[in-house]
């Protein structure tokens, strides 16, 4: 099961608050002369940022309270930037029901213009039910 496809663009001050947030503080993710200073043309994505992708996207499947987070795995194949677009999809791609709970693995899939795929993030959730 899967969502559409929805356009995604990251833009600077995204950027920003994420690595404030998580308390990055390389320079590459916070101006663009120190971006080119390392060879970036412009702002690259923190590895980790694109799972924020979410706040735009609802999951394929209609989740029951409570929800939870077990854990997230993220592959980064291909490096993403600020003001990009990139076409984003969350799959279903493993589930199974134990007692009285449901666990489900969904991978949000990431793909730059040229249809590559540049990210994969992959979260284990456990579920009340599902809708």
């Amino acid at each position: 099961m899967k969502t559409k496809e929805h356009e995604i663009i990251f833009i600077k001050e995204d950027v920003q608050k994420f690595v404030q947030l998580i308390s990055d503080r390389n320079p590459i993710y916070q101006n663009l002369e120190r971006a080119k200073d390392y060879g970036f043309e412009t702002i690259p994505l923190h590895p980790t940022m694109p799972m924020m992708a979410y706040k735009w996207l609802a999951s394929p499947l209609e989740l029951q309270h409570p929800v939870i987070h077990r854990k997230q795995k993220c592959i980064q194949h291909k490096r993403m930037y600020i003001d990009e677009v990139y076409r984003a999809i969350v799959e279903v791609t493993d589930q199974f029901q134990r007692q009285n709970v449901t666990f489900i693995k969904q991978t949000l899939y990431l793909y730059n213009r040229d249809g590559k795929l540049c990210f994969e993030g992959i979260s284990d959730l456990i579920v009340g039910g599902l809708s």
